[in-house]
């Protein structure tokens, strides 16, 4: 990881720590750089950086300054976030409910995805996430019920993730996620608190665990206008 990302990956984990809260200032240039041991430029790019991505505003003549958390900032592609972890400190009203709860088996595009045959079954799980009041989020997810024999209702509307991390021990490592938009489906229509739009953002994943082996597939379809990401290109 390059020394900026370093520097803007702890600062942006003390953000969502809440160890740094909003509204605080942040350590001036010059003492960021004797704390890291980093050149001014480096710590500029860190800056700049974490300003794009909605955690400070630079203030001229004045260190940088702390924003109020958005569940609106960009996300980035890189991470694998909870809604629970871009949530915290809890300032928005969000509430997860669980649509629909039942196995599958035999679902030809899961055969495929998971590389296994009809004898291995699926819990499907569908959920919607309410954001201050509003309705902005439907996720229809599978899991492989080899790795995750057991879910209900309230390890669904809690998190899921937290219940397979620390319940069940498992490490998840990472995800491959296509990003589309396209007119909503008839689940969407219903689901989301769509207002004027007829269309959403779709994220498809397969996610996996640290020995490589994919444990969920499925989707996070979004309203458009409350979701952004973000990402670092290389040349």
């Amino acid at each position: 990881m390059s020394k900026y990302k370093q520097v803007y990956e702890d600062i942006k984990e003390q953000i969502v720590a809440g160890s740094l809260p909003a509204h605080h200032e942040l350590p001036s240039e010059n003492e960021l750089m004797n704390h890291y041991q980093f050149s001014k430029d480096t710590i500029r790019k860190s800056l700049a950086l974490l300003e794009r991505d909605g955690y400070i505003r630079k203030q001229q003549g004045r260190n940088s300054i702390v924003l109020e958390p958005s569940l609106n900032k960009p996300q980035s592609l890189t991470t694998i976030l909870t809604m629970g972890e871009l949530n915290h400190p809890q300032t928005h009203d969000v509430q997860t409910k669980l649509t629909d709860l039942y196995i599958v088996q035999g679902n030809p595009i899961l055969m495929d995805i998971f590389q296994v045959d009809d004898s291995v079954d699926f819990y499907r799980v569908g959920r919607t996430r309410t954001i201050n009041g509003e309705c902005v989020e439907y996720e229809l997810s599978y899991f492989d019920r080899r790795i995750v024999p057991y879910l209900n209702r309230t390890i669904a509307e809690d998190s899921i993730y937290h219940y397979l991390e620390q319940e069940l021990g498992l490490t998840i490592s990472y995800s491959e996620r296509e990003i589309s938009f396209r007119y909503a489906n008839d689940d969407e229509k219903v689901a989301l608190d769509l207002g004027d739009y007829n269309m959403v953002v779709v994220v498809t994943s397969t996610t996996y665990l640290e020995n490589g082996q994919a444990f969920q597939y499925g989707s996070i379809s979004y309203r458009p206008d409350k979701i952004t990401f973000t990402s670092t290109a290389k040349r």
